[in-house]
């Protein structure tokens, strides 16, 4: 359990960094017993049968393929900017059918994570992985357990290197079950990871192979050059490329352009576009860049014209903050509103990337199992914006995006910067000290994926 828990550590405490392992590295773990299809667990187990008629030896469950393409998934694939790859992640409760009646055959409490590297580069192995949990009791003992199984796979290239990035709204379960090619939640991405379920999903899953299925998501390749991310907060500390809110409620959008080339770039143009039922708050957009490291308040023009950031440096990264809110319209309960920030540059060039909210007029948190009470949401200023002191972005940009400026500085040749490097570094601290807030299937051809079920 130790190691298992060292490879957890390892693989969320590096999200942002390219995971880069040895090739003695084992790809699959924790060493565990095996069962076969004629002889199956007495009790929840996940990925153990070694003779799986689509998969085979199930303990090879993390596999990355190009996507759109016939060639089937792998282990490990050379990897081009400008291509997409899919990301499969097969998942199977082994226990007899028979022990579902009594109880030994469901798992609870079954949620799935991933995670991979946002950069690779030619030399480097970039990691893969995905990690599957649960909670179970056995035929000898009734007192709930915990069990996780791991996989690996990797990621080459030959060019200088390639940035990844998750495509949103990528992330599906797919399953015989009412949960089939259902999106998953971001969580996926996270240590806590995300409810996996066959007609619900809520963590219970029965033992057998119809109850088995994967997962899926597509991470785009693209040139290190540069790179622009869009993501959403509810807090201002919090970033995702989802979130769930309710009609009325604030949300904070972040926009990060990064030029890691070692070109000057000219004219990179901001402009959103957002679906109706939402409103950029006035006055709340804000910008930073190496010559506003605390954040200056730009014009309200980012939903219409567009704001024109000048040139970015070679090394240099700019982000824009600001605040959107959602219309009181109840008709958006249950639906998705998109944004999306466009970069234009260099008079020709474009980039864009987007962000999204599920409406939802009772918004709660997932829990783990229906015995479990869901915490009650603490107020804060992205959802209640009447509150004293609220209705103000941040004053500093986020830790994070500094730091990022130091890490690109120390890529792209920053002498340039150090004078306003140590400027950050004094921001810093003043925002972590507190004193400055910022704000069952056919087995498919061999030829072919394995995109149906067991």
């Amino acid at each position: 359990m130790n190691k298992i828990k060292t490879l957890v550590t390892l693989v969320f405490a590096t999200v942002g960094l390219a995971i880069i392992l040895s090739s003695q590295a084992s790809a699959w773990g924790p060493e565990r017993q095996t069962y076969t299809n004629d002889v199956p667990a007495s009790y929840a187990t996940f990925n153990s049968i070694t003779d799986n008629v689509a998969v085979g030896d199930e303990r090879n469950f993390v596999r990355v393929g190009e996507a759109g393409s016939s060639t089937p998934y792998t282990d490990e694939i050379e990897i081009e900017a400008g291509k997409e790859y899919e990301v499969y992640i097969y998942y199977h409760n082994n226990a007899a059918s028979n022990t579902n009646a009594m109880g030994y055959g469901m798992a609870t409490a079954a949620k799935v994570s991933s995670a991979y590297p946002t950069i690779v580069r030619s030399g480097e192995r970039g990691m893969v992985s995905g990690i599957i949990s649960w909670s179970y009791v056995t035929p000898d003992n009734d007192t709930p357990q915990t069990g996780t199984v791991w996989d690996e796979a990797y990621l080459t290239t030959k060019e200088d290197g390639v940035v990844l990035r998750y495509k949103t709204g990528t992330a599906t379960i797919h399953n015989a079950g009412s949960t089939d090619n259902s999106v998953l939640s971001t969580r996926l991405f996270t240590e806590n990871g995300t409810f996996i379920g066959y007609n619900t999903l809520n963590g219970v899953l029965p033992g057998c192979a119809e109850y088995s299925g994967y997962i899926t998501y597509t991470l785009v390749a693209e040139k290190t050059d540069l790179s622009l991310s869009k993501q959403i907060s509810l807090d201002g500390e919090t970033w995702a490329d989802e979130v769930t809110a309710k009609p009325g409620d604030y949300v904070i959008y972040k926009a990060t352009f990064n030029n890691l080339g070692n070109t000057d770039l000219t004219n990179a143009i901001f402009k959103d576009a957002h679906d109706a039922g939402l409103t950029i708050v006035p006055g709340s957009i804000r910008l930073f860049n190496v010559n506003n490291m605390d954040g200056t308040t730009i014009e309200d023009v980012l939903d219409t014209s567009g704001y024109n950031t000048g040139n970015v440096a070679a090394g240099a990264l700019v982000e824009i903050i600001y605040q959107a809110k959602i219309s009181q319209d109840e008709s958006l309960c249950n639906k998705t509103l998109n944004n999306t920030i466009f970069v234009n540059y260099n008079s020709t060039e474009q980039r864009s990337d987007s962000a999204s909210i599920v409406v939802a007029c009772d918004a709660k948190e997932e829990t783990t199992d229906p015995s479990v009470d869901p915490t009650t949401p603490q107020k804060t200023c992205a959802t209640n914006p009447e509150m004293e002191g609220c209705r103000e972005l941040p004053n500093t940009g986020p830790v994070e995006i500094i730091m990022a400026i130091v890490i690109v500085l120390g890529i792209g040749g920053g002498g340039y910067y150090l004078y306003r490097t140590q400027k950050t570094l004094k921001t810093v601290e003043k925002s972590v000290s507190g004193k400055d807030t910022p704000k069952d299937v056919p087995a498919p051809d061999s030829s072919q994926k394995p995109n149906d079920m067991v």
